[in-house]
């Protein structure tokens, strides 16, 4: 081989390895420049909404704001973050406080569809500045009412629906019509359209009577016809408590979930018809009657609420949980106001005697008589029932680890008291 074809070889060879070298520096140039490519909205947005550092997110949206070419996102978090800095004292401290309001308040008043659309998909989000995006909604008015109500319908950001409820109703009167407007449609979801019945009623504007009797007269879904005598109801005309009252009968359980809804709203009602609602095959109607009678105590409705706490078994639907603790929140206030006297007794009768045959509901009676004043009602009954005794007896007859805790918890309350062994 010559010289030549030696050389010729090795420059080849280097020449490779040149151009290897050449092609990793550009590849790592190339990265260098993806990485520094971080832009003022995306460091904005971060710090406004993970980190909480919301005086420097305001400078870098604002920046942001100038830089980007769709100024929609940067605009919507301005006006969320210079209202959060406003809320949170932050403005005031760093003197920027009128600036800040004054920006917000223009700002609020230039919102466009865009932009409330941005807010909303913070919403949906669940961020820390959540009560500042639903207020930038609130105080933009009316004019965001359509956009929630849209994602209401088409059942968007769920975790967010009882922000869109609370929009509508600081919104007030002014979004009225247009609620009405969306119950009308046949697109609405009936549980949709419940709630915003509800809404109208909560809202307390009385220019709405009009359009909610129209409504009464067009709708033939009876349950909703309960939902807007209710709200017409709240509205200030008190013909419809008798409606509403009736309602608990009905033969028709929406009907009767909506009369019992509104029972809590009534005022001056009659409560014997509330005690019979404790009665009800829905559980719905059950616990929003339990509810009704602790603003409308009588102590006729203590056999009926004990009952419920008697029934079934709490792990068979979640409504039936929720029902069982409405009845327990009011057999404690009736005890607490001297309506239930000897309920204590009458739990530990119940237990001794094996007549509550579901752990649950065995739980629910034994937290029940830990609360202060039934632990009272164990330690002033006759010494001739011992109370503390049976209730040990119950401890040592007892299957279920919950239950069995619970009662030595119990025990323990009740010993501490007395100062004496419980044996």
């Amino acid at each position: 081989m010559s010289l030549t074809e030696i050389l010729g070889g090795k420059g080849k060879q280097n020449m490779k390895k040149s151009l290897m070298i050449l092609l990793l520096i550009g590849i790592v140039s190339f990265g260098c420049q993806q990485k520094q490519v971080i832009t003022q909205l995306e460091v904005g947005r971060k710090k406004l909404l993970d980190a909480g550092l919301t005086m420097e997110a305001v400078e870098h949206l604002e920046r942001a704001e100038v830089e980007e070419v769709n100024k929609v996102e940067p605009r919507a978090l301005l006006v969320i973050a210079y209202g959060h800095a406003i809320s949170t004292g932050a403005a005031k401290v760093y003197k920027v406080e009128p600036r800040f309001q004054s920006e917000r308040d223009r700002r609020i008043s230039q919102l466009g569809e865009f932009e409330i659309k941005k807010i909303i998909d913070i919403l949906g989000e669940r961020h820390r500045v959540q009560k500042d995006a639903v207020q930038a909604l609130v105080d933009h008015g009316a004019s965001a009412v359509p956009f929630v109500l849209e994602n209401l319908v088409k059942n968007r950001y769920t975790g967010a629906h009882d922000d869109f409820f609370e929009i509508l109703k600081q919104v007030g009167g002014d979004g009225v019509d247009t609620i009405l407007e969306t119950v009308r449609d046949t697109a609405t979801p009936i549980p949709v359209k419940v709630k915003l019945i509800r809404t109208v009623g909560e809202i307390g504007d009385a220019k709405a009577t009009v359009g909610l009797e129209q409504l009464h007269n067009s709708i033939g879904d009876e349950g909703l016809k309960m939902e807007v005598d209710t709200a017409l109801y709240l509205l200030g005309n008190p013909e419809y408590k008798e409606k509403i009252v009736t309602g608990l009968s009905d033969a028709n359980v929406v009907v009767r979930r909506a009369a019992a809804k509104a029972l809590v709203s009534l005022n001056d009602v009659s409560t014997a018809k509330i005690v019979e609602a404790l009665k009800d095959t829905d559980n719905t109607v059950r616990m929003d009657a339990a509810k009704a009678l602790q603003k409308y105590p009588d102590a006729s409705a203590v056999d009926n609420l004990v009952a419920i706490l008697n029934s079934g078994a709490n792990s068979e639907t979640q409504q039936a949980a929720k029902t069982k603790q409405a009845a327990m929140d009011t057999l404690n206030l009736y005890a607490e106001k001297g309506m239930a006297d000897g309920l204590a007794a009458r739990f530990v009768e119940l237990l001794s005697n094996s007549q509550v045959n579901d752990h649950d509901n065995r739980l629910r009676m034994v937290q029940l008589l830990k609360k202060p004043v039934l632990i009272k009602q164990i330690e002033g009954a006759d010494q001739y029932d011992n109370l503390p005794h049976k209730i040990y007896q119950v401890y040592e007859a007892e299957t279920n680890d919950m239950v069995k805790d619970e009662l030595i918890k119990l025990l323990g309350v009740i010993e501490q008291d007395n100062g004496d062994v419980i044996e």
